[in-house]
């Protein structure tokens, strides 16, 4: 008898970054629970996974060469820390810096599915990136 394995919240987050990587949108999404919650640096960031792909569209708008690199992860039950970075060059009509940002996301998940996400990262272009997305400031 085989048995598959479900994967764990490190390869789901794996799986949501490599789509989010070539611009899958629709890919990285299905990754993600409809009700995402998404904290960063400790305040409401994302309250869906409609958001999470609006804030994505923006990013790659403002860096079309964006990408985020996997650095290392540790795994526990239905939780993974995850280390990134995050580099990109703005595009020729935006007024960003250099995109080069190191962080940290604290996922759990659920059902195949990321259903919370905590991400630490110095404040700056990915703050601006994510207001203009959802209309905030």
């Amino acid at each position: 008898m085989t048995t598959t394995a479900r994967p764990g919240p490190q390869q789901i987050w794996r799986a949501y970054d490599e789509a989010a990587n070539r611009g899958d949108h629709d890919a990285a999404a299905a990754f993600l629970a409809p009700d995402l919650a998404v904290l960063v640096n400790g305040r409401p960031a994302i309250s869906s996974a409609a958001e999470d792909r609006a804030v994505q569209a923006e990013l790659v708008r403002c860096y079309p060469d964006y990408a985020r690199t996997f650095v290392g992860a540790l795994e526990d039950g239905d939780r993974a820390v995850v280390e990134w970075r995050m580099h990109g060059t703005p595009a020729p009509d935006v007024d960003l810096p250099p995109l080069d940002v190191p962080g940290c996301s604290v996922v759990r998940c659920a059902d195949g599915r990321i259903v919370e996400a905590r991400l630490y990262h110095p404040t700056g272009a990915l703050d601006r990136i994510a207001d203009r997305a959802l209309g905030r400031g």
